[in-house]
């Protein structure tokens, strides 16, 4: 059975360098992604808040969330859970 390159979900939306992290994230868990709304961010700056998207095929929308949720989790344990490094 093939997939239809037109069932896409979107992921996730924010700021480009979020959305560039994730799809890093997601690529490193062998999901394939595509950014859209770059243009729009190009063109109109910060003024359209969460303008940049995330999309990924429907039938890897459950391992990509899974995936984000992991990246974030570990961010959170990197940032919080080992409070300030000594000396410093």
């Amino acid at each position: 059975m093939t997939r239809d390159p037109d069932d896409v979900v979107r992921v996730y939306a924010g700021p480009l360098v979020e959305v560039e992290a994730y799809q890093q994230v997601l690529t490193e868990a062998g999901i394939e992604s595509k950014v859209v709304g770059t243009d729009l961010g190009a063109s109109f700056g910060s003024a359209i808040p969460d303008s940049i998207e995330l999309w990924v095929h429907q039938g890897d929308l459950e391992k990509a969330v899974a995936a984000v949720k992991a990246h974030d989790e570990e961010r959170a344990r990197r940032h919080h859970g080992h409070g300030h490094p000594p000396g410093g």
